[in-house]
């Protein structure tokens, strides 16, 4: 039997976390690990950037990067801000780049690095709803993740994120899942957290570190993510092959 709290929401997976499994890492990618009190003020911090820069109420928000725990922070900050996750693995083509960011109006889009980065700045001025390219870890970027979390700790303001979470139902969308073709799913934290709390029932009793091989933009991958958060699981991210990470900066 599964004796798991539910959350209302995905990030109140985050309460949860807090409440029971405070001293293990959440993420581990590399020497880099993550414990629950960093990752949320980063996701808080995140947040509160992502509003200044005026994200509203189920608007879609793009990320185009490998698992890592910037990743994380990144969808929990998105969705408590009252925003909509629209994954995209490195993997497309511009054409399906360009179609599926357009459809959902994205104006905000996370890219992890250099090399995408340079490829997106080619197909921005095809992309008509698009604004911002915020990058992890661009040197390029004219807005960095650091700096976003940077912009989001020296103006906080707890209460109008507060009542922006407070405005979110089970029954928001909270992410969008690219199905080919330019086109996606629209999925609701509701029918993601029933997943969630099925599978979490045979992992509860687990607290080794869970390998994180499973593509984050997947449903598949996303769901067994928020299983070892919610149950207090480490997951280790593999790091990427050196030659490739040398590649992208290059």
């Amino acid at each position: 039997m599964n004796n798991m709290e539910s959350p209302l929401r995905l990030f109140d997976i985050l309460d949860i976390r807090t409440s029971h499994a405070r001293r293990r890492p959440c993420f581990r990618y590399g020497d880099l690990e993550l414990g629950i009190d960093a990752y949320r003020k980063q996701v808080d911090a995140l947040s509160h950037a992502l509003m200044l820069r005026g994200l509203k109420r189920g608007e879609a928000v793009g990320l185009v990067a490998e698992n890592r725990p910037e990743w994380n922070v990144i969808d929990m900050a998105v969705m408590q801000a009252g925003g909509v996750l629209l994954p995209l693995c490195k993997g497309l083509s511009a054409e399906e780049y360009t179609e599926c960011l357009d459809k959902a109006g994205v104006r905000l889009l996370f890219l992890e690095d250099e090399e995408l980065y340079g490829r997106f700045r080619l197909i921005l001025p095809q992309i008509e709803s698009l604004e911002y390219l915020l990058s992890i870890d661009s040197v390029e970027a004219a807005v960095s993740l650091e700096t976003l979390l940077v912009e989001g700790r020296i103006n906080a303001n707890p209460k109008a994120l507060d009542r922006r979470r407070n405005l979110i139902t089970a029954d928001d969308v909270c992410t969008l899942v690219y199905s080919g073709g330019g086109m996606y799913r629209r999925i609701t934290h509701r029918s993601l957290i029933e997943d969630v709390m099925e599978q979490s029932a045979g992992e509860s009793h687990r607290r080794q570190a869970a390998a994180g091989n499973n593509a984050l933009c997947t449903l598949y991958g996303r769901t067994k993510n928020y299983v070892c958060q919610l149950v207090g699981r480490t997951v280790d991210y593999p790091m990427p092959d050196v030659e490739v990470r040398q590649r992208a900066v290059a």
